[in-house]
């Protein structure tokens, strides 16, 4: 039995690729569901064009933003067994979500990371980069990624 790590942040794309990435590896497996929450960022002063003026952040409110996007993620992945058919250990992170996805890889010891894409251009993956990608080139253990019906290249 390996155990599979379940890449998600919470769209119905990602939890169609989660539901065919199950279908093609099968039910009998560990499962780890991971949501990955991305620091927030909340300026507090105006940032002028030629960064004169130097950029305050409110501590209490992005946090108090993280803890709510947290609280929405344990949610989401909560249901995400239902949806998927399957029982799983539920994980929510908070980081930039290539990199996080693959330390929480090494750390569980998953044996395949499975992940959706968006399918975005190769103009806009090459300005700002895909998770997918990361996670493929990154991750300790094999990649299984999905494209959905939906996306496009």
């Amino acid at each position: 039995m390996s155990t599979v790590l379940l890449a998600t942040d919470g769209s119905d794309l990602a939890t169609a690729a989660m539901a065919q990435g199950i279908a093609i590896l099968g039910h009998d497996h560990t499962f780890i569901t991971l949501a990955v929450v991305t620091p927030a960022f909340v300026p507090t002063a105006s940032v002028s064009p030629m960064d004169t003026h130097p950029t305050l952040v409110d501590p209490v409110l992005e946090k108090e933003l993280e803890d709510e996007q947290r609280a929405t993620s344990d949610s989401e992945i909560h249901e995400l067994d239902a949806a998927l058919g399957i029982t799983a250990e539920h994980l929510v992170k908070t980081g930039e979500p290539g990199p996080t996805i693959c330390d929480v890889a090494a750390d569980t010891g998953a044996n395949v990371v499975v992940i959706g894409t968006h399918g975005h251009g190769w103009f806009k993956r090459v300005m700002m980069g895909s998770v997918s990608t990361h996670v493929l080139h990154h991750a300790p253990c094999p990649v299984l990624v999905i494209r959905t019906a939906e996306t496009h290249d």
